[in-house]
């Protein structure tokens, strides 16, 4: 009996060849029959506004020993440049790792088979990924002992063979690792091999076995965790071509090419499955089980989870016709079939989701292109719940024959490689103009805390996030009233280390982990930092935590598509509003509330629902535990705005939902302190002047430890963020940064403002003890430009995680 417990709905068709890697002879589909089929028949975009634009040709390898012939995605690096393999040439033949820049100069990290008997490795079909250890990683089908390799690549150095395979007895381990790897929140790295393992059944590959899933440690420690083909008639599958994911519930999933129960194309049908990290895999679903294989089969790409909390992938068989195949849903759990369409092309290709809460992929062939007869491959996209449709057409002179699944990088555009196609018809990198992301409105909440892993009980507690691990967090299940709808939160992350902490990263689950940090505490002290932060896989935000340490996380509100309940915001020139060092009371005393009106000063108005300040304490008796921030007229809630343990300096951004009387409230727990209080803006009804925000993957805008010499600076600094590596539009009138210092010893304070106008007498952030100092900061702008001034000399790094527009 079929071992099914996922919701499969197949959102179109989609016709793909069988250009893939190694395929078993397929010929026991041919007695499938097919028959016609009631079908949505959409119509492929002929008049289309862009293109795909090539950045590199690769040629000859007498002419180019950086290789040729991609067939792996893009992965982006801290540095904005692209780095991807190719499958042949290169100074030896076997391939090379390249990295090339958004305006198309390639370089080459490392061809293969340079070392004795390619030891190191040849013909890579898998792309790259970037490790927490700040290492590239991949695997090559050849090479080593002759069945491919697990290796690591520094940015700059030697690469190293972690994993041969076939290193045991009748290649148990896996043979011909065609897919790449995942880094899973244990910090270990997962994949699967093509053939190998200690099949039982079906002669997959000669006698090489059909495949395995397998895991590696850091240190290189490996183990087989499931070999496919173990039962009869092979049920769990076989033959996997695509790399694994890690979902949202913690679970990897794949896909396998072959095997499988359903009944329509004899063994060659496909699964989607879930294995756990140690090792027990259940089937979720069986291609080929409905009438006449119309819900695809033979599926050569992975997974994808997309915000929805749904899987969803392709096949490269069947569908409304054999060599057609689908676009499929599977919803966890259930099993629920629906056909809603095709689009006449060929995939092998996965799907993303973009910023715009679409899906995108490119097809093998198709289109309006002329290569061969049979198209040259097209881009298409699909909604949640929607249907595909073509957006771009390759010409074959922009590149042809696309297998690999596109990258959005930071600037939020596409990028990807071709097989075939461009000068010298041995592939091309292109670029695609991306879509804008989705625009949404605030929603402001009293103050709650959400995640506390210091807590063991709750959904959203303990234990701590171990070093080099990440967890995930769905935050609308925890216990603040936030709805799965939400789009982005407002977050007030609290680190508090088991030692020292080299950094923390939050960022949207199931998108890959950004080369930026939230915060550093390399003294091991308790820090926060705010964010704006998206939703990922079923609403949820994903930690990383290079030292064990526990998380708080706390959240003042949530973004939102427009609505009658939601507000935009209204960006001011940084203003300060209070400073106890002046008057306004005096400091705050310990155990006692002050409230303080904000309505009416640096232009805010009655109607403001809630207020962005960035919030400064300076303890005048030594040490502050914590600082809470809420809406004057409530209880005070359990959360804390900014920890002060060492008495330093220290500044905090909080977007604060206004009181009943239009004034905010602020408690010193155990010591008194000044407070310095500055606004950058309100969130208000819409209204003329009113903005939304723009939520965008984390992206480095600023390093100055890159720009010309590397030297740290002092005084005032101008930065061209509409001209970085990732820029916002022009319209942009707001950016969110997290700001972070490096300073070689104490700098008294840091101050961004809008470029030409006058230096406005706030801080953003303070670091009087030298120690690596991070704050978040609502930035307005006027021209794509912003101002910084260091009272002291400093590195600065700037990452921007969204922006304001109308």
């Amino acid at each position: 009996m079929r071992d099914v417990s996922g919701l499969i709905i197949v959102r179109g068709n989609v016709q793909i060849s069988d250009g893939g890697f190694k395929k078993k002879d397929n010929n026991m589909r041919a007695f499938c029959f097919v028959m016609s089929l009631l079908v949505i028949a959409l119509t492929s975009v002929t008049s289309l506004a862009q293109a795909p634009i090539t950045l590199y040709s690769f040629c000859p390898q007498s002419n180019c020993p950086g290789g040729n012939s991609p067939r792996a995605s893009l992965i982006q690096g801290s540095d904005g440049n692209f780095y991807g393999t190719t499958f042949s040439g290169g100074t030896h033949g076997a391939g090379a790792v390249f990295e090339i820049t958004q305006n198309g100069t390639l370089s080459i990290l490392w061809n293969f088979c340079s070392q004795t008997n390619c030891t190191d490795g040849g013909h890579p079909i898998a792309g790259l990924i970037l490790a927490t250890d700040g290492n590239f990683y991949g695997t090559t089908t050849s090479g080593g002992r002759g069945y491919g390799t697990v290796f690591k690549l520094p940015p700059n150095g030697t690469l190293t063979t972690i994993h041969n395979f076939c290193s045991q007895s009748g290649c148990a381990d896996g043979a011909d690792p065609v897919a790449g790897l995942v880094q899973a929140a244990d910090g270990n790295f997962y994949g699967t091999t093509f053939g190998g393992g200690l099949k039982t059944q079906l002669v997959c590959i000669g006698t090489n076995g059909c495949g395995v899933v397998y895991k590696l440690m850091p240190n290189g420690m490996f183990n087989v965790l499931h070999s496919f083909c173990s039962q009869p008639n092979c049920p769990d599958g076989a033959i996997p071509q695509a790399a694994l994911i890690q979902a949202s519930d913690g679970n990897l999933y794949g896909t396998t090419y072959t095997g499988g129960s359903g009944a329509n194309c004899g063994p060659d049908c496909g699964t989607v499955f879930r294995i756990t990290t140690s090792g027990v895999l259940t089937t979720i679903y069986n291609f080929c089980t409905q009438y006449a294989c119309s819900d695809g089969s033979a599926p050569e790409s992975p997974v994808m989870q997309a915000t929805d909390g749904n899987l969803y992938g392709t096949t490269t068989g069947f569908g409304s016709a054999p060599q057609v195949g689908t676009v499929f849903e599977i919803t966890l759990p259930g099993l629920v079939f629906n056909n809603l369409g095709n689009v006449d092309n060929k995939s092998q290709a996965g799907l993303i989701q973009a910023t715009d809460g679409n899906l995108y992929g490119t097809t093998f062939t198709g289109g309006t292109g002329n290569c061969n007869t049979r198209g040259c491959g097209t881009i298409f996209k699909l909604s949640l719940g929607g249907t595909p449709s073509v957006i771009a057409n390759f010409d074959g002179t922009d590149g042809a024959e696309p297998v690999a699944a596109l990258l959005q990088s930071s600037d939020g555009n596409f990028y990807g490689t071709t097989e075939a196609g461009g000068t010298y018809s041995l592939g091309t990198v292109f670029s695609f103009i991306g879509p804008n992301p989705t625009p949404v409105e605030f929603v402001p909440l009293a103050p709650c805390r959400v995640v506390d892993t210091r807590n063991p009980n709750g959904p959203l507690g303990g234990p701590p996030i171990q070093g080099r691990t990440f967890r995930s967090f769905a935050l609308p299940q925890g216990a603040c009233d936030i709805p799965a709808t939400a789009v982005a939160y407002s977050l007030n992350v609290t680190a508090v280390p088991h030692g020292p902490l080299g950094y923390l990263t939050i960022w949207p689950t199931s998108h890959n982990q950004p080369v930026v940090s939230t915060m550093n505490s390399l003294d091991g002290r308790v820090k926060a930092n705010a964010a704006i932060v998206p939703g990922g896989a079923d609403g949820a935000v994903s930690v990383y935590v290079t030292n064990t340490t526990d998380v708080i996380l706390d959240i003042d509100g949530y973004f939102i598509l427009a609505g009658s309940q939601t507000y935009q915001f209204y960006p001011l020139a940084p203003c300060r509003l209070v400073d106890t060092r002046n008057g306004d009371g005096g400091p705050l005393q310990p155990g006692v509330e002050r409230d303080y009106t904000i309505a009416g000063q640096c232009g805010i108005p009655s109607t403001a629902t809630a207020y962005s300040f960035n919030v400064t304490v300076l303890p005048t008796h030594g040490s502050l535990d914590y600082l809470t921030v809420w809406p004057e007229g409530g209880s005070r809630p359990i959360v804390s705005t900014l920890n002060d343990p060492t008495g330093t300096v220290v500044a905090n951004a909080a977007i604060v939902p206004a009181g009943t009387n239009n004034a905010t409230a602020f408690y010193a727990h155990d010591n008194p302190a000044n407070l310095l209080l500055d606004v950058n803006g309100y969130f208000a009804p819409p209204d003329t002047g009113g903005l939304s925000l723009y939520p965008v993957l984390p992206c480095r805008v600023l390093d100055t430890r890159q720009v010309g010499n590397g030297n740290p600076f002092v005084g005032e600094l101008t930065v061209n963020v509409s001209g970085s590596s990732c820029p916002p539009p022009g319209t942009a009138k707001a950016y969110v940064f997290n700001a972070t210092v490096v300073p070689p010893g104490s700098m008294p304070y840091l101050t961004l403002w809008p470029n030409g106008q006058q230096q406005p007498t706030v801080s953003t952030l303070n670091a009087y003890d030298g120690f690596i100092t991070s704050n978040m900061a609502i930035v307005p702008t006027t021209n794509g430009f912003i101002d910084a001034y260091a009272a002291g000399l400093t590195q600065l790094l700037l990452d921007i995680s969204g922006y304001f527009a109308p």
